[in-house]
């Protein structure tokens, strides 16, 4: 179809442009700021807490779970909460992740909204059998397909709608409900499982319309404030609704309420009684009415806006880069997980779910058990030590390799060899692109900082302070140095991120002085790594731009989504134009760019002036 075909091309346009640094030249629609700073918030409202044992869950068994999370070089796990029998029994985080900021849920929110279209089907406001052309009559177009008439509310929950518009054909659409309703089935809607997003968003438009009030708004005195959920942020659409299939942020206990409350079917405990959030019947229907998909390695099955999970008759809420809801019923236990994986619905991370809380896992019981004091103390330490960043630092060399520089004598004795010659210097940098936030989070936010213009550097007890200039604004990012990550924020266009911040600095082959930068961005799956290497008796400088996860991966994850599901699904037009791009991505997934050092009597680029730590920002633990 003409219109298909023409979002194709918008979409690989855009895509060489952000890979060029040149998005904003054909963005739709401009960048809109959150403006609700994000605030920790550990509180676990209304949770109950207990030990594992007092659970009959062995504290030796979960501590065998964490460590193994922990030495997983594959995966990238960011915080966990474990509950059984309704009672939060572990919960943890991985430094310098926090459970007390809302984590981004991508596909993780489908489930919700699957949860939604329950509660208005109860109401009789829809039903599962009814076509999705009837909500949206003024929507009719020249272009409009004949199967696309055909799809109903069950086959946007079951993702078996298999229409061709998906998300990344709407990154360049003002009216996304449009856009859908005119592109074109692959297959005839309900005989194929094909995974789109914008299914789940037009189930947020659909419920739009039939309510007149936003998603959040229709849920806050149905699910979230029963729940003692805080109001969530849920990203929307350029036409103000919410995505559905993603722009959901939760806290990892807040993931396992959800979890627990399917667990229970539907029932949630209130200080008010018992209510019956969700209908018992729409849980059930949401396990059972399942479709088979095309998992190659798994016999994976997809419901109503969630996953199976080869334990039992256990399923899961999933998001994109490892956001994982574990509903375990055999066990009578939920785990809820934040990550930043390079994966979507299974990693490994589910593998050692799998095996911690199989059907005869070990560690769980049926009765309470006695007390183990010396195991639970173990599995605290743990906890307590868990690091997102597992960095090795090598040996300091025993006197500086470049010409000796004369900082204050405190500084001499508080801070590294390394640090001492690169304090105060700061660098004007040449031609190239490179921004302090990642490329794929810039992509998923539409968030699209100005090219770095030049860093300085500072060193305090440590601490290291790097002072960022872009666009002719100044930032300043505080880092642990070869310490723990330090947690502070930055702002962005407008936008204040949750930031965590380590620095490490070592030497090259060539023993060039190297400071490497890991700047996790809380809320999100991302984290900025940025190499720098000093040269030429610290005169120039070379930065390299990395991320975690890494371009590569999470761009082949995006050709995945636009090459779709299904069997019989024809290939796109873009397919060739993937193939061409992909040396391209290569090239550039890694960008870098070079420096010189200001001499004192060069202008100074105005940076902003260094302030002392943030220590709200470290006290949400």
């Amino acid at each position: 179809m003409i219109v298909d075909l023409v979002s194709q091309m918008k979409t690989m346009n855009l895509m060489l442009s952000i890979l060029q640094g040149n998005p904003e030249r054909c963005m739709p629609y401009p960048f809109e700021p959150y403006r609700e700073k994000p605030l920790p918030d550990r509180s676990l409202y209304g949770l109950e807490t207990s030990t594992p044992e007092a659970q009959g869950v062995e504290s030796a068994w979960l501590n065998g779970f964490f460590t193994a999370l922990r030495d997983c070089q594959s995966i990238h796990v960011h915080s966990v909460a474990v509950m059984r029998h309704g009672k939060l029994i572990a919960e943890a985080s991985f430094k310098p992740y926090t459970a007390a900021f809302p984590h981004m849920q991508f596909s993780a929110a489908k489930s919700v909204v699957g949860m939604a279209v329950g509660m208005a089907v109860s109401e009789n406001r829809l039903s599962v059998t009814d076509k999705l052309v009837d909500f949206f009559p003024d929507e009719r177009s020249f272009f409009h397909n004949s199967h696309v008439s055909n799809v109903t509310i069950q086959n946007l929950l079951q993702m078996t709608a298999g229409v061709k518009y998906n998300e990344l054909f709407s990154v360049m659409d003002r009216d996304w409900v449009r856009g859908y309703l005119s592109s074109e089935c692959i297959f005839e809607p309900g005989s194929e499982f094909y995974y789109n997003s914008m299914n789940t968003y037009m189930l947020s438009a659909v419920l739009h319309r039939m309510t007149g009030i936003s998603l959040v708004d229709y849920l806050m005195p149905r699910l979230f404030t029963p729940m003692r959920i805080p109001r969530p942020r849920w990203e929307t659409c350029p036409m103000g609704i919410e995505k559905g299939g993603w722009g959901l942020y939760l806290r990892s206990v807040d993931m396992a309420k959800l979890g627990q409350l399917y667990l229970q079917q539907g029932l949630w405990h209130t200080a008010k009684g018992d209510r019956q959030l969700v209908p018992e019947q729409w849980v059930r229907d949401s396990i059972e009415k399942t479709v088979r998909t095309d998992g190659a390695s798994r016999d994976d099955r997809y419901g109503y806006q969630l996953w199976s999970f080869p334990v039992g008759h256990s399923y899961q809420y999933s998001g994109l880069f490892g956001q994982h809801v574990f509903i375990l019923p055999h066990l009578d236990a939920v785990v809820a997980m934040t990550s930043g994986s390079q994966t979507f619905v299974t990693d490994e991370a589910s593998t050692i779910t799998e095996k911690y809380f199989a059907k005869d896992a070990e560690g769980f019981h049926d009765e309470p058990l006695p007390n183990n004091l010396h195991a639970l103390r173990k599995l605290e330490d743990t906890l307590a030590h868990l690091y997102a960043v597992q960095q090795t630092i090598p040996p300091q060399p025993k006197k500086p390799i470049w010409p000796p520089f004369q900082p204050a004598p405190q500084l001499r004795r508080t801070v590294p060899p390394l640090a001492l010659s690169l304090e105060g210097k700061s660098y004007r940098l040449e031609s190239g692109y490179g921004t302090i936030m990642p490329q794929t989070l810039k992509a998923f936010i539409n968030n699209y900082p100005p090219t770095i213009e030049a860093f300085s550097f500072r060193f305090t007890p440590g601490m290291c302070h790097i002072g960022i200039r872009s666009g002719g604004e100044d930032t300043v990012l505080t880092a642990g140095l070869e310490n723990e990550p330090f947690r502070s924020e930055m702002t962005v266009n407008g936008e204040t991120y949750p930031v965590g911040c380590s620095v490490y600095l070592t030497t090259d082959e060539d023993d060039r002085p190297v400071l490497k930068l890991y700047a996790a961005f809380l809320q999100t799956p991302f984290t900025r790594v940025i190499k720098f290497v000093f040269y030429h008796d610290l005169q120039q400088l070379l930065v390299r731009f990395d991320e975690q996860p890494s371009i590569e991966e999470s761009c082949e994850m995006m050709f995945g989504l636009m090459s779709g599901a299904g069997a019989s699904q024809k290939h796109f037009a873009m397919t060739a134009a993937q193939e061409k791009m992909r040396p391209r991505l290569k090239q550039l997934s890694m960008p870098k760019m070079h420096g010189r050092l200001i001499k004192p009597e060069q202008e100074m680029p105005q940076t902003a002036e260094k302030k002392e730590p943030d220590k709200i920002a470290q006290t949400e633990e």
